[in-house]
């Protein structure tokens, strides 16, 4: 290993950790004989790196593997910069396994050093939140390699991957517990999450990746006179038809019907048809097994797409969901949620991994209050965010409003929700249940009775949680916002203006 002229510890970190990881770098013994320099990315000159320097990059991603704000210079400068031939680095990556591209920034600075033919020391380390059991690895045998063991490194693995669709974590079903009378059921399904190294926060979303309904392949079989149809079609998309597959339909059946439903003027008359149907509607409706062959379908299907569900609880080894079920008749068949059957029903385990959601997390200032409004299954996030706050014993401001049908038949989490009042944790619990008396009674209705309290919430600094059916929802809201806001403030697009500030967070299905 040729002499080393200097090493320079360069950090990217938004929220500290990848800083801070950096300085303990600086003072480690075995490199505190090349008196490294501790510096964020864009303090250090690309142009002036060279022959006997040592780049130790530790790193956060920003975002979905984006550069940290203090390296956003340096890696634009690195990407101009002709070559770095006799630049030595390591790289030490920290990122969040919910993001798909888990620790993107870092991966990405690797591959670049490598194009200007800098020489890696050590492999990149692609680390989670348990990055500190990996630095106490790495470091050590970084400062071996500097010491002149370049090969101390050599079996070196700290790589972390992070769950998908086609990778997905299989966790044991432990429990399923009903939260109303009415149809269709909302449930609480809670898996077990223990020894997958997956990392969450309440406003995070677990994507399911479903098993297709027998009874739905098994009707596809028959439809083409094929039993093998049943292995074929079980891990492609049955349910959620795209338009591009709808015009392959149309164009290889000749329905006219079909492709008079697929012209712009026709959408809404789409949506109605779509609604609740699936693959082998359409293909009893507008093809034959003749007009659309089995392998050419097969060609068009995409893999069956997981479902994204909203986290209900916050911390520990399992995940809560609140879902609804699905379970219906159409066209004398009966219909069931691809993956909710599964979930609700028979199944002991689920193929899932997380998805950061951080427009979704608790916003860090502790002073803001909290707006959070949740009709139907969109208490879920709500629910995790609360619970969130009593496991780090911090109450806030917070005012929580639940829209369902009936309280008697319907009041999701009842018990659970009037304690967290009883105990603090929720400062205010507003409920509306729209067909409990003879007039519709909605969410909106009660925000604008309390127009004044929200309005002062609003002028605090709340920021607002908004969690339910998009159809129901955005407009009904948004518009009793903007209502409360032209009385209260002379500002007509409140609604606007709360999303521009960051104050407005919006999970709508």
């Amino acid at each position: 290993m040729s002499p080393i002229r200097r090493v320079l510890v360069g950090y990217g970190s938004e929220s500290g950790n990848a800083r801070a990881l950096a300085l303990r770098l600086g003072t480690f013994p075995a490199l505190t004989a090349h008196a490294p320099q501790v510096l964020p990315f864009n303090d250090i000159d690309v142009a002036g790196l060279g022959a006997g320097d040592v780049l130790l990059a530790v790193s956060s991603s920003f975002g979905d593997g984006e550069p940290p704000a203090n390296a956003e210079r340096f890696a634009d400068a690195l990407r101009q910069h002709p070559a770095l031939p006799g630049l030595r680095y390591a790289v030490f990556g920290l990122g969040d396994t919910g993001y798909p591209r888990f620790c993107g920034f870092t991966k990405a600075l690797d591959a670049l050093l490598g194009e200007k033919q800098a020489q890696p020391l050590l492999q990149r380390v692609d680390a989670d939140a348990g990055y500190e059991g990996f630095f106490a690895q790495w470091a050590p045998v970084l400062g071996e390699v500097l010491n002149g063991a370049p090969d101390a490194g050599r079996d070196l693995h700290l790589q972390v991957s992070a769950y998908s669709a086609d990778d997905a974590f299989v966790a044991p079903i432990i429990d399923r517990r009903r939260l109303s009378l009415s149809e269709p059921a909302a449930w609480q399904v809670q898996l077990d999450l223990r020894g997958s190294g997956m990392h969450w926060r309440a406003g995070d979303t677990l994507h399911v990746v479903p098993q297709n309904d027998p009874t739905l392949l098994q009707a596809l079989a028959d439809w083409y006179g094929e039993p093998a149809a049943t292995e074929l079609l079980r891990h492609r998309e049955l349910r959620q038809l795209g338009k591009g597959l709808l015009r392959d339909l149309a164009r290889m059946s000749g329905s006219e019907p079909l492709k008079e439903l697929l012209k712009s003027s026709q959408r809404p008359a789409l949506e109605a048809y779509l609604h609740g149907a699936d693959l082998l509607d359409v293909l009893r409706d507008h093809a034959t097994p003749d007009s659309v062959p089995l392998p050419a379908l097969l060609e068009r299907l995409s893999p069956c797409l997981p479902r994204a569900y909203s986290i209900a609880s916050s911390g520990g080894d399992s995940v809560s969901l609140c879902i609804r079920e699905v379970r219906y008749l159409r066209n004398g068949r009966e219909r069931v949620g691809t993956a909710t059957s599964g979930l609700l029903h028979g199944d002991a385990t689920a193929k899932v991994y997380c998805r950061s959601n951080p427009g979704f997390h608790l916003v860090a200032d502790s002073t803001a209050p909290l707006l959070m409004v949740g009709t139907g299954t969109g208490i879920a996030p709500l629910m995790g965010l609360v619970q969130e706050l009593a496991n780090a014993g911090a109450p806030r401001e917070v005012h929580m409003l639940f829209g369902e049908k009936h309280r008697a038949r319907d009041f999701l989490y009842q018990p659970q929700l009037q304690a967290w009042q009883d105990e603090g944790w929720i400062t205010r619990l507003h409920t509306a249940f729209s067909r409990d008396g003879s007039d519709k009674y909605y969410v909106q209705h009660v925000l604008a009775e309390q127009a004044g309290s929200v309005a002062d919430l609003i002028e605090r600094g709340a920021h607002l949680y908004l969690c339910g059916n998009k159809r129901h929802l955005d407009g009904a809201l948004q518009q009793a916002i903007n209502q409360l806001g032209a009385a209260a403030f002379g500002k007509a697009d409140t609604w606007s203006l709360l999303r521009e500030q960051g104050r407005l967070h919006c999970e709508l299905y």
